[in-house]
């Protein structure tokens, strides 16, 4: 009997597999490199993993296996970082001077004439309200919202889930946040503790965990408050926009914080699984106006936010989903 031979390998498949092993050696070397430019994120990395692995596995809000696309996100975590660091550098070297000489100097001598206490309440609040007016406009207008629909492009939410976004969003949400920090010209000993928790925060909001401290959510962004940001359901378009404080959503009425936990999350758009990918979506045809949050597919016109209470009617549970308190 004459033995078979070897089936000849297609080229079209080997044309498909080299762009793949490009695309990862790259993510690998900007990975590389972010580590290098700041080796102290691995240890923050690491310390967010032995914290929120355990419970989310322990006390989860979704019981799952590992997601898929987990090593994404690890992607994202490292390899925006220098990109990150460069253009807030530059951007802060021109926005926060200009800031600073602009800004009342007699309201700047006031708050500072404060006890630091007070000095870092307000410090806070200043920050965490420019934080939300540019949250808001990352939803709301049009070009901003191709950027920061990458990070919304998450269809499982957990701790890792707060890594995943574009540079350009992220460069965006920074500088907004940092501009009037530097304005009044706060002590830095102040401004690099709140950085430092505003960086290490999200985390918790974003957690597949039970615990979710629903009762300060009068007050405080929590796991309850910020999953339904990232809801994939028409009520919650638009909606709960803090990052620390969720008192600007009630103020502006655009908090939504329904009883029961969010049944689905994403945009009802699958972005590419690629770092790579991800960074070229905004770029691409398709990714304009018409994916807005608050489009034809919500209910609203796009990048308008609806107001409404901070407890509107629920909308109807999907069948068969059981409700997570």
């Amino acid at each position: 009997m004459t033995a078979l031979s070897p089936l000849p390998s297609s080229p079209a498949r080997g044309r498909s597999v080299v762009p793949q092993v490009v695309t990862g050696l790259i993510t690998v070397a900007a990975v590389a490199v972010g580590v290098l430019e700041r080796p102290q994120l691995v240890f923050g990395f690491v310390v967010c993993a032995l914290v929120f692995i355990p419970l989310e596995q322990l006390i989860p809000l979704v019981r799952r296996s590992s997601r898929p696309d987990w090593a994404v996100d690890v992607a994202h975590s490292f390899a925006n970082r220098l990109p990150i660091t460069i253009v807030v550098t530059v951007a802060l070297s021109v926005l926060g001077p200009a800031a600073h000489r602009i800004f009342p100097a007699g309201l700047r001598d006031a708050v500072l004439a404060r006890p630091g206490w007070l000095q870092f309440v307000v410090l806070v609040l200043v920050a965490d309200l420019a934080n939300y007016a540019g949250h808001r406009a990352l939803h709301e207008v049009g070009p901003l919202w191709r950027l920061h629909k990458v990070h919304h492009s998450s269809t499982e939410l957990d701790w890792l889930s707060t890594s995943r976004g574009h540079p350009l969003d992220q460069i965006i949400n920074l500088v907004v946040t940092v501009v009037p920090v530097y304005a009044i010209g706060f002590n830095l000993t102040f401004s690099a503790a709140f950085m430092a928790f505003q960086f290490y925060f999200p985390f918790l909001a974003h957690a597949n965990t039970r615990i979710t401290l629903r009762p300060l959510s009068a007050v405080f962004v929590t796991p309850a408050f910020h999953h339904w940001h990232h809801a994939d359901e028409p009520a919650a378009v638009n909606r709960n926009y803090g990052a620390i404080l969720s008192v600007w959503d009630r103020l502006f009425r655009t908090g939504y914080l329904p009883r029961r936990m969010p049944s689905s999350y994403g945009i009802g758009e699958t972005l590419p699984a690629s770092w790579l990918g991800q960074l070229a979506v905004p770029f691409q045809r398709g990714s304009g106006r018409a994916a807005l949050p608050g489009g034809d597919g919500a209910g609203g016109r796009p990048g308008v936010c609806r107001k409404e209470s901070l407890r509107p009617p629920e909308p109807p549970r999907p069948a068969g989903r059981p409700v997570r308190k």
